[in-house]
């Protein structure tokens, strides 16, 4: 303990670095495996990161796997951090590489892995080693939920302050301005579920891929590593585009010729953030489990539903005045109507909802001395 004022005077930090994971433009020679790799095996990880990369003044960015070299002229480091109070993760690395540096560590929506029960997830030593550096470390813990925050809390860190997930940062000084969504456009529907690598997922997931599938809808992908071959037409590898096809045929419960045929014409992945948001302006709504699939949605002005299917999801849904539904509330046994599933009395609360959250991160900011600057 005591680390963190020995070298914090009180000022404005001038020369933080963000270490995360960030938009990139995909060059020639990367196998689809390395790329999927850079982005911490999914591409949402990048709307976090670089909404502090952009909307804190003088940042630059940086790699969790950081060398002394990276932070040699920094003066604090900024974690970007997810799901990081997980009970299948352990962070003993970067906490001793962050111990080493003795520079102040702002950590920016550290989040819980839970259930919908929002159970205590019982943390690895290593994770509780760094959440209580972070703690000594920086004047103030930003979380992205209650949940969260009491997560901490039993963990013995008091100084936290619920701010949310900072992606939304990436709208600037004002709310998205959401355009009116149009029921009769269901071909302008993006879905998204969650799947990771080449695993298979839950029985609820199973179902929105399936309908997605059914009514030929398009399908935004960010974790789904076997899908993104056919997505990006990478296709030429025999032994990787048998096991996708094995995997995904049972995954969507089509056969291998409709589904070829599904994924390379609906499924989008996208690893440039910028490109990412400018698609979603051509579409009418976006309805799924990604978190970040609906932000995205949101920062393009196109209205969102979350599909809130563990505390994750259902708290920064909350936290960030998202409109959600819980899983639970679907049917599963019935083709899904997704239209359905819009929320406009929920959206005519984001705007509001906004400024509290835009509010929110600044009082925290101004607490652990970072500047900010948003875009107009």
């Amino acid at each position: 303990m005591g680390v963190r004022l020995a070298h914090w005077d009180g000022n404005m930090f001038e020369k933080p670095i963000v270490l995360g994971i960030f938009s990139q433009q995909v060059g020639s020679g990367v196998t689809l495996q390395q790329l999927f790799s850079n982005y911490g095996n999914n591409t949402g990880n990048m709307l976090f990161s670089e909404s502090l990369l952009r909307g804190v003044s003088g940042a630059t960015r940086g790699h969790l796997g950081f060398s002394e070299a990276d932070i040699e002229e920094r003066d604090c480091i900024i974690l970007a951090a997810a799901n990081w109070l997980n009970p299948g993760m352990d962070f003993a690395g970067l906490a001793a590489r962050l111990e080493k540096t003795k520079l102040p560590v702002i950590a920016v929506g550290l989040g819980a892995q839970s259930p919908l029960d929002q159970s205590m997830p019982v943390l690895k030593e290593g994770t509780k080693r760094l959440i209580s550096l972070i703690s000594d470390r920086s004047a103030s813990v930003s979380v992205r939920g209650a949940f969260s925050g009491e997560v901490l809390e039993h963990y013995g860190v008091k100084n936290v302050a619920v701010t949310g997930c900072p992606s939304l940062l990436l709208a600037g000084k004002s709310a998205p301005k959401l355009r009116t969504y149009n029921p009769a456009d269901q071909q302008a529907i993006s879905v998204g579920a969650t799947r990771h690598g080449f695993h298979g997922t839950d029985s609820f997931q199973l179902y929105i891929y399936r309908q997605a599938a059914k009514q030929n809808l398009e399908l935004i992908l960010q974790s789904e590593l076997a899908d993104m071959y056919f997505s990006l037409r990478r296709l030429n590898n025999v032994d990787i585009l048998s096991k996708s096809t094995e995997l995904l045929t049972k995954t969507y419960g089509i056969d291998e010729k409709r589904l070829h045929q599904y994924l390379c014409n609906k499924a989008k992945v996208f690893f440039d953030l910028d490109e990412w948001i400018s698609h979603m302006t051509q579409r009418s709504l976006y309805v799924g489990t990604r978190l970040h699939g609906a932000v995205a949605a949101l920062l393009a002005g196109t209205p969102a539903t979350l599909i809130a299917h563990d505390s994750r999801t259902l708290e920064v849904a909350e936290c960030l005045h998202i409109p959600y539904v819980r899983s639970s509330d679907i049917n599963t046994q019935t083709d899904c109507d997704f239209r359905k599933l819009h929320r406009s009395e929920c959206l005519r609360n984001f705007e509001e909802g906004y400024r509290q959250y835009l509010k929110g991160f600044l009082d925290f900011f101004a607490t652990v001395k970072l500047k900010v600057s948003l875009r107009a």
